[in-house]
């Protein structure tokens, strides 16, 4: 199991692919550079999805965008079966039209919610059937690329439908002043934050709030605090702000602090993230 949030890089405009653990199927909080889709059929794990944390079981369908944290952590022992794609939102530019855009499911909802939707045993059947043809096209021959993209718009387009259609209940079972402490943490972006006072806003001590955010999200407070802001200081760049504002604004007091932490999460510096997305 990874110990550290990290951010795992997709190469290809799409890759899909059905995967069974054996053991422990536990990983740490992490995202994504492309959007996420993930079928369950079986397995004894909980799912975490920034402040939520559900049990999910058969027929389980589950979308992410890049911006959201998310990590699997195993309950028992029981193989753990789903199939996951990972789709680029270029691609998802690429496939929609102006009558549809294929990634709304992905990013029309408040983050970190309206994630899950659960299949009926019917609709489990035509998941598999658009997904074996989009598993077909990667055979080489002629025309396949076009054939890959014409399978894969119509699965997600499939989704798309599915998630139009409403919310799929969800037990959160994410202790409610863990799931306090990150939303006073989003709400408060701008500001410094310290253990201490989240500590004293909670009515604890910061060891015991420590701990226990550590043990029911597998990221420290630091660790947390750091990702976030580092998001919410992307956003500002990519809205106009310079390194300084950007700096500043998402709550570092210390630039020459800003400038590391954010080549840490990120890989490249401020300036170099701003001016990259410029292109």
């Amino acid at each position: 199991m990874k110990q550290d949030y990290f951010l795992e890089r997709i190469s290809e405009s799409i890759t899909f692919s059905r995967k069974r653990t054996l053991g422990n199927a536990s990983y740490a909080y992490h995202r994504h550079d492309a959007c996420e889709v993930v079928l369950f059929y079986e397995g004894d794990i909980r799912f975490y999805i920034e402040q939520t944390c559900f049990t999910p079981g058969r027929g389980s369908l589950v979308v992410l965008n890049p911006n959201e944290m998310h990590r699997m952590q195993s309950v028992g022992d029981a193989p753990y079966e789903r199939i996951v794609l990972n789709v680029k939102k270029s691609y998802l530019d690429e496939l929609s039209t102006e009558e549809f855009n294929l990634a709304d499911c992905f990013y029309k909802r408040p983050l970190g919610t309206g994630n899950l939707r659960t299949l009926s045993p019917d609709q489990m059947v035509e998941f598999e059937e658009l997904y074996r043809k989009l598993e077909s096209s990667v055979q080489d021959g002629l025309g396949k690329s076009i054939e890959r993209n014409a399978y894969a718009a119509l699965l997600l387009l499939w989704i798309n439908r599915r998630y139009l259609g409403g919310q799929g209940k969800v037990i959160n079972v994410m202790p409610s002043y863990v799931s306090g402490v990150m939303q006073y943490v989003l709400e408060r972006l701008d500001e410094p934050i310290c253990l201490e006072r989240l500590a004293n806003r909670f009515h604890v001590s910061p060891g015991y709030l420590s701990a226990q955010f550590k043990k029911h999200t597998g990221l420290t407070l630091r660790e947390y605090l750091l990702d976030k802001k580092i998001d919410y200081a992307k956003t500002l760049l990519l809205q106009g702000a310079n390194v300084t504002e950007a700096c500043y604004q998402a709550g570092f007091g210390d630039y020459a602090n800003f400038i590391r932490s954010f080549k840490k999460v990120t890989g490249m510096s401020p300036g170099r993230f701003k001016s990259a997305k410029a292109e």
